[in-house]
């Protein structure tokens, strides 16, 4: 490569460093991050909330069937 490429490169390199970290600063960019985190959390927490209803639920499930299969059945004469 030679030393005019390189030196592009590099300056290429900053000024999208620049307008990256001036974007970071910006108060809409600010708003716009936190409304992604918080909707993500709410994401996550409807997810283990319908997880662990759906534990409970198989659980009762296989509680009602070692109920069943340990009754005898009764089979009318």
């Amino acid at each position: 490569m030679s030393l005019g490429k390189v030196a592009i490169f590099t300056a290429g390199a900053v000024v999208g460093g620049v307008i990256g970290y001036a974007a970071t600063r910006s108060k809409t960019v600010k708003q716009a991050t936190k409304s992604t985190i918080k909707a993500g959390i709410k994401a996550k927490d409807w997810t283990v909330d319908t997880f662990n209803k759906a534990k409970n639920e198989v659980k009762t499930m296989a509680k009602d069937a070692r109920k069943d299969a340990a009754a005898p059945e009764v089979q009318d004469a």
